[in-house]
């Protein structure tokens, strides 16, 4: 079995409602993150997964869906990002170390360390 350093999940779930990750675009995110990683060289190290509701839909611009990037520091981040976006996020967090604080969900915010 792989190991993997990071691991990026995209709600891609569609309901009838319209409203959900699926609905806005959450299958061509995925899809771009996959080209994306491919393009930086990180595909065999990076895991990509669909995820299940992340019931923050309502949170997210009508164009954008849930995406959560645990990165090399073993801490998730969720971010709120569209096909436009994907390439900044992904190069930011996962290449330059740093969080992409323009696509971060304030909704959603963790912190695992208090």
């Amino acid at each position: 079995m792989p190991t993997f350093k990071s691991h990026i999940m995209v709600c891609d779930v569609e309901r009838d409602d319209g409203a959900h990750c699926g609905n806005k675009g959450g299958a061509e995110v995925k899809e771009r993150v996959v080209r994306t990683l491919s393009k930086l060289g990180l595909r065999s190290s990076v895991y990509v997964s669909s995820a299940g509701c992340t019931s923050q839909h309502r949170l997210c611009d009508m164009q954008e869906c849930s995406m959560i990037v645990y990165g090399p520091d073993s801490e998730a981040t969720w971010y709120v990002v569209n096909t436009e976006n994907v390439e900044e996020v992904i190069e930011k967090h996962l290449v330059q170390g740093e969080k992409s604080e323009d696509h971060i969900n304030e909704g959603m915010r963790i912190d695992l360390k208090s």
